[in-house]
C-alpha cells in the first residue's frame, strides 16, 4: 500500500492501554492505516526516532473563549500535545453577548482566570452576539479540535443585563436562557457550565453573575439541557 504519511522509528502508544512499542503509523485519507514495522512507499516520511507517537490529549477544562479568535493553535496546550481543547468552563464566556455588554464580560473572564484586560481589550474581533454565530466565527480557522461549553455567566448577562447580579431571574428572562441553551446545542455546543464559587468576582468586585441563580434556574435549564 502507497502511505499519504510515514511516520517511523517512534515510541508508539497507541491510546488501547497496552505497553509502548517501537515501530511505524502509516496514515492514509485522513486516517491511520498501519501500525508495526512498515516499509510502503509514502508521500510524506518523518523520522520520530527518539520521540513518542500518540494520540492527542484533550485539555478539558481551560479558558482559550477569547485567545481562540486569534490564536487557532490556542498555545500553550498544544505545545504540550493536546490537540482537543475544551472551553466556556466556569461558566464563562465570551458568546452570547449584547455590544454594550462586551468589556463587561471580558473583565469577568480577565478577573477569575488572571488574564490581562488589556490582552483582552485588544484581541477579541467581537463579530458575533449569538454563540451559533461565536462557533460560525470559530470555524474558520481553527488549529486544534475546540469544544465549547455555554456559560451560565454569559447567558445570564445577556438575557437579565445588570440584574443578572442583583436577583433570580423572573419567568421572561428564564425563557431568554431557555432559548439561548436550545440554540446552543442545536449550534453544536458540548453543554453548559455552571459556577456556584463564592470566590469568583468581577473587576468591580461583585460576583458574577451565575452566582446569583437560584437552584430552581438551574434546574430549568438542565431541563432544556434534557430535551
Amino acid at each position: 500500500m502507497a502511505y499519504d504519511l510515514l511516520v517511523k522509528n517512534g515510541r508508539v502508544i497507541d491510546g488501547s492501554g497496552m505497553p509502548s512499542f517501537h515501530g511505524d503509523v502509516a496514515v492514509k485519507g485522513g486516517k491511520i492505516a498501519e501500525l508495526g514495522r512498515l516499509s510502503g512507499p509514502a508521500a510524506r516520511v518523518i523520522d520520530a526516532g527518539g520521540k513518542v507517537v500518540a494520540p492527542g490529549f484533550i485539555d478539558n477544562h481551560c479558558h482559550y473563549d477569547a485567545q481562540v479568535t486569534w490564536d487557532p493553535l490556542c498555545t500553550f496546550s498544544c505545545y504540550h500535545g493536546a490537540t482537543s481543547v475544551i472551553i466556556g468552563n466556569c461558566s464563562l464566556a465570551v458568546a452570547p453577548v449584547r455590544a454594550h455588554d462586551h468589556e463587561k464580560l471580558v473583565g469577568m473572564l480577565s478577573q477569575v482566570e488572571a488574564i490581562p484586560m488589556d490582552v483582552l481589550q485588544a484581541g477579541v474581533p467581537w463579530n458575533w452576539e449569538t454563540f451559533p454565530q461565536y462557533m460560525d466565527v470559530l470555524d474558520r480557522k481553527l488549529g486544534v479540535n475546540v469544544g465549547t461549553l455555554m456559560g451560565h455567566t454569559a447567558i445570564r448577562l445577556y438575557a437579565m443585563g445588570d440584574a443578572s447580579q442583583e436577583r433570580a431571574a423572573n419567568e421572561g428572562e428564564l425563557e431568554v436562557m431557555r432559548g439561548v441553551v436550545r440554540e446552543g446545542l442545536e449550534a453544536g455546543a458540548l453543554g453548559l457550565s455552571l459556577s456556584r464559587n463564592l470566590s469568583h468576582f468581577d473587576l468591580q468586585g461583585k460576583l458574577i453573575p451565575a452566582s446569583f441563580a437560584p437552584e430552581p434556574e438551574l434546574f430549568a435549564l438542565a431541563e432544556t439541557l434534557r430535551e
